[in-house]
């Protein structure tokens, strides 16, 4: 559908629809703020609570906004959308906060597996903040067109990461001598990262259909 009308400005200006998708960048901004520690968490200067505290934000957030989503000013055939987008978002939130306490969590003894570790997450963490911040956009896209071409950016980001991986996989699976402790943690870090970049992807879906179901 070749919309050129500015849906944001057009159809959802001083809407509650507008007002929740305004809200929902905060919970992004959240995600961003965290994902930008990661690499003091890998240094092993970072702190966790700032972390909590984030996330307590975030969650402190999502409770406000399902609280004005069924309040019963949302439109009810994109009410169940909107609360599924948002929580969505809050995921994200709690799963970088979970990789950072996987990070943590982890003592190991091998030089080569940590570096090899850290050398990896640093390149997750600038592939999380573009799809982070390609979802911001999303949530001020004036077109259908714009939050389409947005989307399929996230959609190559989330390749990407896939890529890293299934790197990440294929090394815990064919490293000889690794022990348990290291190999679990490998997963772990490729699981929880690429989790991050699939939450990115399904919020964005998210976003399409409710401008879809705006429009029709």
């Amino acid at each position: 559908m070749g919309y050129s009308v500015r849906i944001l400005d057009r159809i959802l200006d001083g809407s509650p629809e507008r007002h929740v998708i305004e809200r929902g960048k905060r919970i992004i901004d959240h995600a961003v703020a965290e994902n930008n520690m990661l690499p003091e968490i890998l240094s092993g200067s970072g702190d966790i609570e700032k972390f909590r505290k984030i996330e307590n934000l975030a969650d402190k957030e999502v409770f406000d906004i399902s609280s004005s989503i069924t309040s019963g000013a949302i439109a009810p055939n994109i009410m169940e959308d909107m609360l599924r987008f948002i929580n969505l978002e809050d995921d994200i939130v709690d799963t970088i906060f979970n990789l950072s306490r996987a990070i943590l969590r982890y003592k190991g003894r091998n030089k080569k597996i940590d570096k090899y570790v850290k050398d990896n997450v640093m390149k997750l963490t600038v592939l999380i903040n573009k799809a982070l911040i390609l979802l911001y956009e999303m949530h001020k896209a004036e077109t259908l067109d714009r939050v389409n071409k947005l989307r399929a950016k996230i959609q190559e980001v989330e390749q990407d990461g896939d890529e890293i991986k299934d790197a990440m996989l294929d090394y815990a699976y064919k490293s000889k001598g690794m022990d348990f402790r290291a190999f679990y943690y490998v997963q772990d870090i490729a699981y929880l990262s690429d989790d991050v970049l699939d939450g990115c992807e399904d919020a964005s879906d998210m976003i399409v259909s409710m401008m879809r179901s705006i429009l029709t």
